[in-house]
């Protein structure tokens, strides 16, 4: 994909921007504003380290601790204290209640241990020497989180190169420069350049061309060298192997655990012991050590004999015992560096490579939720432990203590009192908003674990009595219940498939509800997990819900389906703002009583007052209108849509009132110029008939001028009841609006949505790319059947996008079919039925019929031994036809599946949450020989001379890949991981912050724009953390900016952190990463480092071939951008390759008359031209300026351009075709002074106007003409000054 550009222009600020920038600068943010200067701090330490830190006025001591624990000079201490003259500082406050000065220092001084801090310093050591970067795999599933750039851009493990090839006629023909270059020139580079001077004066030494020579050599094995167009890459390129083995630290201890002679005995407790541990070091060494209020101590116990007195005391005087002080520290670092020479040089080690790596790299994940989820993992690595470690176990008693399990946390307490945080500035802002995503975060983790155990039976249900389906769980006060109609609520709706859709739709709600952010109106925390075929609800308990089941607690709403409606005034108050912002409309319900009620929300949205005092909504399934065209035309009939709870989306919403409200405002103003018009009419008219010395003098006024839109009034409010069984009238302008909504959707919006992506102005790239499109534009997921009815089967340049929204369909299909087969057998079939689903799906040319190849457990199950390839298509078939109202011919659905089956099992594994083993997964039977070399390239072997260890592994490996009976077998399927929907928190000031950024650069004003950017970026970070998709965004657009303002260096540099953020927080393979990936291959370039860019630019090809396929249009932008790297390395006959790709990709989709296709045909010829391919060269620009002067006329800038090298190449062809080699090469010489194709950052149609033709054309015919000497004379009628209009 290519990089976003922002438009630039000279307007002033927005008022947007403008306001936001008043808000950090006025009295509502304190004393923070943009401008503030930092604090910039000095920790002394006991062990005589200082730790420089600069800090803002909000942050806190705490934040100041965290920053010294972390430091790698400071590392051992985690129980510790601050101190600022004498004076002893409290970690919660901010360094701005402090009487602190600019530079102060504090001082560093050792605390007295609780049970808890000994816990967590043993923890914290523990995960400092492990190295855990991925995420918890019980939470977010193996290998989750783990980044693999690094090991792209330093392959070798060696620093990446930072120049390209060196030009060796550097002196005598001019260079190109960046635009880095063009607008920054360091000190440096100036020493650089007259340094450049002075050697050229002098002949280059030896080892100087030794130097180029070696470049060269590099440059000629770049990392296009062996790439085959229309091939697809090895799952490899998603291996995270080489990245976990670079990242493994060196192991500083052997064991580190929690000693057997825990819990520490009353009468030791009261003397100060806090726990024990038994620690064996690299020397073969046991040591039996306790934690006491003053650190740590070696005892004297052994594995059979309890003694806690101190080792040094006990054992003084003894042969090789040191004084009892050697035995003693107050951190457990140190200590063990004092008992293990092996511990000290391996810990210093440690540290070293943590401090090499980039920080982002490495940190840890807050919440194991954030943490993106492979659908490839490491398979043998995987399959068990690598390495004892008694520790492990005890990890949950070493974080939470020995009452873990008693100690419940009351999480709805907790999050409300959160949100009762005081939020008058900038600093309680960006506090309360870190202690929110804390708090879902945490929140979350604890859900999923807990839906986990739901599922897997490991929790006692409530209502033990009940139906399966109607179970109730609580554990650690988060309230657990299973996505069915267990009591028939929505019987009238579609029973479980109604059920299902209002539980994901409940979040929805409460995220709504999170962004307003209403004071007094409360929503509980709420995630729905879909895991092994079951969807649990977790939510955070309302005080006192068990203790009153009657109905009178609810007093807005019903809970009976209308039979019984509350109306309370005081929520109904509380409700005004959220239907302000949610455009509901007062609206009129009965009970089945007949009185009437008012209320803004839905009927099913219930308020009820918990015994806390506070006012709670639950059930926000309801929370958007009924698409009722949809619900008229669908739900009905023979062959009715699941369920009825058909809903608009919260976007359609606004999109359609912003939509109204401009539609208004166009005729309101046609209304006003057609009366002013008429007025100024009967004026003239009435003037005219006046006599000339009658009329009388205008008075001038002093008023100010009335504003043009005071008496403009508009209303559009929606009734979320409408249209339903409890919906008074459906003929009032709240229905009437709904049902215009409705319209909107199917007439505008799907249509709109279609031409987009039929044209590639819309071009997703995987399957949750087109469903974030659609979701923006307000579509729901029913109408991709509607989408790929309105895009034509038989047009070639829709082919991938159509093939894009089928596989959406089959995917989602088959993640319905797979959840009831889940259902229907027991869980430790499910990874042997994934496997024979997904080897039906997209291996019936490897085995036709998969089930034959069952388990004798797995035959017993009727379901799974009657399913064939024809079954599972047919039920695939019924299940498209019935979800998204598309006829699936399955002999196109085999077509389109045919060499491209990756996709869809990468789009199937997601959705059900599979994770399958990283190897190459054969789709028909393969060739041995292949298997060999997949064998040997997976092995890291190879050579006609293998060793016998490694021919037997080869050979081994090679006769399994023979032997295998389908595609996926059930030793391929490692794990299922639970894919959930939380209501998520947003950091509102951050985010404001950020589009007043991003509208004062689209406005140029790029100071301002790129200031707020920062600040946004840090209030990200102080909310969000480092790993999250929302920091990833914010260094992505801060590093557009940089790149825009000519900082290839700086943008680079935050386009790095931005690439490992979205490695580990989105995936490997996400369209967000490739992008990131491409954007940072062309900053690279732009700073010089071309080697380094063609690596990143192969990597995010590999991964847009794995994800997508060869044929996916806008790869033609990335083939022209590779022919560019390359031709800056001299290499023109590989970047020809490209260019010439380039053409071929985008005549087959856009066809020869497309602008875009000439663009590339000029480009096509200038590469030939370079390379000496005269005759090439022709027969290209003839064609681009056919084009050209056909659709925009001989006097356009681009028509003329070419008109200009047609007639040169043209009249010289023959000439130059009996040049000798020497003067070819001369040739190109001349024509690389200067660029001759430029890096394709928008892939669309350019104005005439848009691009200064640099072309070097004038040497290069200067030399063709024969006229090398002098200044040439222009001919008449040919290019005199660079004519515009020329396509970078």
């Amino acid at each position: 994909m290519e990089k976003t550009s922002l438009p630039i222009t000279d307007e002033p600020p927005t008022l947007e921007a403008t306001a936001v920038v008043e808000k950090l600068e006025d009295g509502e943010t304190g004393d923070a504003s943009i401008e503030e200067q930092p604090f910039r701090l000095t920790i002394k330490a006991p062990n005589g380290a200082e730790v420089p830190v600069i800090a803002t006025s909000q942050e806190t001591v705490q934040d100041i601790k965290q920053v010294v624990s972390e430091t790698a000079e400071t590392v051992e201490y985690s129980c510790f204290y601050l101190e600022y003259q004498g004076q002893r500082l409290d970690d919660s406050t901010e360094l701005s209640e402090l009487d602190l000065e600019p530079e102060s220092q504090l001082e560093l001084f050792e605390d007295e241990y609780t049970e808890r801090e000994a816990r967590l310093h043993v923890t914290r050591l523990r995960d400092l020497l492990l190295g855990t970067v991925t995420a918890s795999a019980d939470v977010a599933g193996l290998d989750a989180g783990a980044p693999i750039f690094d090991t792209i851009k330093n392959p070798d493990g060696l620093e990446a190169d930072t120049v390209a090839i060196a030009r060796s006629d550097a002196d005598d023909t001019p260079s190109s420069a960046t635009k880095g270059d063009k607008a920054k020139k360091s000190d440096k580079a100036k020493k650089g350049k007259r340094s450049d001077k002075k050697s050229s004066e002098k002949e280059q030494p030896a080892e100087a061309d030794d130097e180029a020579e070696k470049m060269r050599a590099a440059a000629a094995n770049h990392a296009f060298k062996d790439f085959v167009f229309d091939e697809v890459p090895a799952f490899s390129v998603l291996s995270t192997e080489r990245a976990m083995q670079r990242l493994r630290l060196p192991q500083c201890v052997r064991q580190l655990a929690v000693s057997g002679w825990n819990p520490v005995p009353r009468y030791r407790q009261l003397q100060g012991d806090l726990l024990y541990l038994h620690v064996t070091t690299l020397e073969n060494q046991s040591y039996q050590l306790t934690c006491s209020r003053l650190g740590f101590y070696v005892n004297s116990s052994s594995l059979s004999r309890f003694n806690p007195s101190a080792y040094g005391e006990t054992h003084a005087g003894q042969a090789g015992v040191r004084s009892a002080d050697f035995y003693a520290a107050h951190s457990l670092v140190t200590l063990l560096k004092r008992l293990s020479p092996k511990f000290a040089q391996a810990f210093d080690e440690l540290q070293a490579e943590m401090a090499r790596r980039e920080p982002v790299e490495i940190l840890p994940f807050v919440s194991s939720e954030q943490a993106a989820t492979p659908w490839l993992v490491r398979g043998a690595e995987n399959r068990g432990p690598t390495s004892y470690d008694a520790g492990r176990v005890q990890d949950v008693y070493l974080r939470l203590g020995a009452q873990a399990g008693d100690s419940m946390r009351d999480w709805n307490e907790e999050l409300q009192s959160i949100r009762e945080m005081p939020r008058g500035n900038l600093s309680e802002r960006v506090l309360r908003d870190r202690q929110l995503h804390k708090w879902h975060s945490e929140f979350a983790e604890a859900a999923i674990r807990g839906a986990q155990a739901v599922v897997e039976g490991e929790m006692l249900a409530l209502n033990p009595s009940d139906a399966a389906e109607q179970h109730m769980y609580l554990r650690d006060n988060i309230f657990y219940s299973k996505g069915f109609d267990g009591r028939e609520t929505f019987a009238e709706l579609g029973g479980d498939a109604a059920a299902h859709v209002a539980t994901g739709k409940d979040v929805t709600g409460v995220r709504l509800l999170n962004q307003l952010d209403v004071e007094g109106l409360n929503t509980l925390g709420s995630v729905v997990v879909d895991y092994r075929g079951v969807r649990v609800v977790a939510q955070s308990v309302v005080p006192g819900i068990f203790r009153n089941q009657e109905t009178t607690q609810i007093v807005y709403g019903s809970i009976d389906s209308g039979a019984t409606v509350g109306s309370d005034p005081e929520f109904h108050k509380l409700m005004e703002p959220v239907a302000k912002a949610l455009h509901f409309g007062e609206h009129t319900v009965q009970d089945a009583s007949g009185a009437s009620h008012t209320l803004y929300s839905s009927v099913d949205v219930k308020g009820l007052t918990g015994t806390d005092g506070r006012k709670y909504l639950l059930d926000l399934y309801r929370m958007t209108p009924v698409d009722v065209e949809f619900l008229e035309s669908e739900c009905a009939g023979d062959k009715p849509y699941p369920h009825k709870l058909v809903l608009l989306r919260p976007e359609l919403v606004d999109i359609f009132w912003e939509n109204s409200v401009r539609k208004a405002v166009q005729e309101y103003a046609a209304e006003k110029v057609k009366k002013s018009d008429e007025s100024k009419a009967e004026e003239s008219k009435s003037e005219e008939s006046k006599p000339e010395e009658s009329k009388p003098e205008e008075p001038k006024s002093d008023e100010a001028p009335k504003d043009a839109m005071a008496d403009f009034e508009f209303t559009l409010d929606f009734s979320p009841d409408a249209f339903t069984t409890t919906a008074g009238s459906n003929e009032d302008p709240l229905a009437a609006a709904v049902r215009s909504a409705s319209q909107f959707l199917q007439n505008i919006s799907v249509p709109g949505l279609a031409r987009d992506l039929a044209s590639y102005t819309t071009s997703p790239l995987s399957g949750d790319a087109l469903v974030t499109a659609m979701h923006q534009r307000g579509i729901n997921m029913r109408y991709l059947g509607r989408i790929a009815d309105l895009l034509p089967a038989d047009v070639k340049s829709v082919t991938n996008v159509r093939r894009l929204v089928i596989f959406e369909m089959v995917a989602r299909a088959t993640k319905h079919i797979i959840r009831g087969l889940f259902r229907s057998v027991p869980t430790y079939l499910h990874a042997e039925t994934f496997a024979l689903v997904a080897s039906a799906l997209v291996g019936a040319r490897y085995c036709a019929t998969p089930a034959e190849h069952l388990s004798a457990a797995a035959r017993a199950y009727p379901e799974l031994a009657e399913l064939t390839v024809q079954s599972l298509g047919a039920e695939i078939q019924q299940q498209v036809a019935q979800r998204f109202r598309f006829n699936l011919d399955l002999d196109v659905l085999a077509e389109l599946v045919r060499d491209n089956e990756r996709i869809l099992l990468r789009e199937v594994c997601m959705k059900v949450g599979a994770q399958l083993a990283l190897q190459q997964y054969h789709f028909v039977r393969p060739d041995e020989r292949a298997v060999y070399a997949e064998a040997t390239a997976a092995l890291g072997v190879s050579g006609s001379k293998l060793t016998k260890p490694a021919r037997r592994a080869v050979r081994e490996r090679v006769d399994a890949e023979m032997a295998r009976a389908t595609t996926v077998t059930v030793s391929d399927v490692m794990n299922f991981v639970a894919v959930a929907k939380v209501s998520v928190q947003s950091a509102s000031f951050a985010d404001e912050a950020f589009e007043a950024g991003r509208m004062s650069l689209e406005q140029g004003q790029k100071e301002l724009g790129l200031e707020l950017l920062l600040e946004s970026l840090a209030l990200h970070e102080q909310t969000f953390g480092f790993l999250h998709p929302e920091s990833a965004r914010c260094y992505a657009v801060v590093s557009l900016a940089h790149y825009d303002a000519g900082e290839a260096a700086l943008a680079a540099e935050f386009m790095t952190k931005a690439v490992v953020i979205s490695e580990r927080t989105v995936g490997l393979d996400n369209p967000l990463t490739i992008h990131n990936y491409l954007n940072l291959s062309l900053y690279e370039h732009a700073r010089g480092n071309t080697l380094l860019a063609l690596r990143l630019m192969r990597h995010a090809m590999d991964l847009w071939r794995v994800v997508n396929s060869p044929d996916h249009p806008d790869l033609a932008t990335a083939h022209n951008n590779i022919g560019v790297m390359l031709q800056a390395l001299h290499l023109y006959d590989d970047a020809l390759r490209f260019f010439d790709a380039c053409v071929a990709a985008r005549e087959r989709l856009l066809g020869p008359e497309h602008v875009l296709v000439a663009n590339a045909q000029h480009t096509l010829a200038k590469a030939m031209a370079i390379t000496g391919d005269f005759a090439g060269a022709v027969q290209a620009e003839r064609l681009a300026h056919k084009f050209f002067s056909t659709r925009f006329g001989d006097d356009d800038a681009r028509s003329k351009e070419t008109a200009e090298w047609l007639a040169e190449l043209t009249f010289n062809a023959v000439r130059t075709a009996k040049l000798t080699k020497s003067a070819q090469e001369k040739i190109r010489d001349i024509a690389s002074s200067a660029s001759l194709a430029h890096v394709d950052t928008e892939g669309k149609e350019p104005s005439a106007a848009a691009v200064k033709g640099s072309l070097p054309i004038d040497d290069l015919l200067k030399f063709i003409t024969g006229s090398s000497n002098g200044s040439p004379k222009p001919k008449p009628g040919r290019r005199a000054r660079g004519p515009k209009g020329s396509r970078r």
